[in-house]
């Protein structure tokens, strides 16, 4: 009776290869990430937002909107002259995930913004954009 290994060459070899392959991909990636999702790490946002740490859990956005737009949902809001962030858009209250509001006093787009009144980077919205 002859025993065959468990596994030969080329499919240890295979198997080392995927295995490389998977723990070169970030845990947490950030795959499926929307404007205004919670977030702890840079990564959980995706490669094309960042987590924005200045708002209660994280929130995930992107700077300087008014050049690449806003991903999915979101609107570009600026904050401080110059300064723009992606922020959810919203029709009201319930579209925004706790500690925030919907913010419609001011600009064409309501938003999920802070219930505290803080903004991204810590200053307050001054106009909206489209």
């Amino acid at each position: 009776m002859v025993v065959q290994p468990l596994a030969s060459a080329a499919v240890t070899r295979l198997i080392f290869i995927m295995l490389l392959a998977l723990a070169t991909v970030p845990l947490g990636s950030g795959c499926g990430s929307l404007v205004g999702d919670s977030c702890e790490t840079q990564t959980d946002c995706g490669q094309t937002m960042f987590c924005e740490l200045s708002l209660p859990e994280g929130y995930c956005t992107r700077r300087n909107c008014q050049l690449d737009g806003c991903p999915g949902s979101g609107v570009c809001i600026t904050f401080e002259v110059g300064i723009s962030y992606c922020m959810r858009e919203c029709e009201d209250n319930d579209d925004c995930r706790d500690g925030y509001q919907c913010v419609s006093d001011f600009g064409v787009h309501p938003f999920c913004n802070d219930s505290r009144g803080v903004s991204p980077g810590s200053a307050l919205a001054i106009r909206s954009e489209n």
